[in-house]
């Protein structure tokens, strides 16, 4: 039996397209006091930003004070933060000679072993995801169109996606391109 060309192209994309990446189900340590558990911490609030952090990128010490405003301007509207450090020797204590304390008002959540970072599909400081609260990834990608040298006419895709699933509506961009240091996960 031959098949029509259509349910053939679209039997070809569904198997062309990727899986979505899933928050995997794992305990990690939080600077917040509490472990976090993953997927089941999701259900805490109505949003929730993955922002994944390396202490050693200029590229995120440059991105701080926009990430901070970031913070400041959607955790009253509901939005979680949580910084994640999935480099290899991930410690909530502070290395010698590293600047690992981000000067920033959210939680340090510790991911030694990168399943997070694996899971989500993080290579790089800055990557940031936005969860609902049953774990389904709405924004993957980078903060802004910025590497180190910030624009004012750079394009904030995190802040896009925040404003378009606050006012009820699909990001309009899912997935844009990370750009910051290499996770050092290995």
């Amino acid at each position: 039996m031959k098949l029509p060309s259509w349910v053939v192209a679209a039997l070809a994309l569904a198997c062309a397209a990727p899986p979505a990446p899933r928050v995997p189900s794992v305990r990690l340590e939080s600077s917040g006091g509490a472990p976090e558990d993953f997927p089941a911490n999701l259900a805490s609030a109505p949003w929730t930003v993955l922002v994944f952090y390396s202490g050693d990128c200029p590229c995120f010490k440059a991105h701080e004070a926009r990430l901070r405003s970031l913070h400041d301007r959607y955790t009253p509207r509901g939005v979680r933060f949580l910084l994640v450090d999935s480099e290899s020797g991930a410690s909530l204590a502070p290395a010698a000679g590293s600047s690992r304390d981000p000067a920033l008002p959210m939680p340090l959540v510790t991911d030694p072993d990168a399943v997070l970072a694996s899971g989500l599909g993080a290579e790089y400081a800055t990557y940031s995801v936005l969860l609902d609260p049953n774990g389904e990834v709405r924004y993957r990608g980078g903060l802004d169109s910025d590497k180190s040298h910030l624009r004012e006419d750079a394009t904030f895709y995190l802040r896009d996606a925040l404003d378009d699933v606050l006012a009820g509506r699909n990001p309009r961009r899912t997935e844009a391109k990370a750009l910051g240091c290499p996770l050092q996960t290995r």
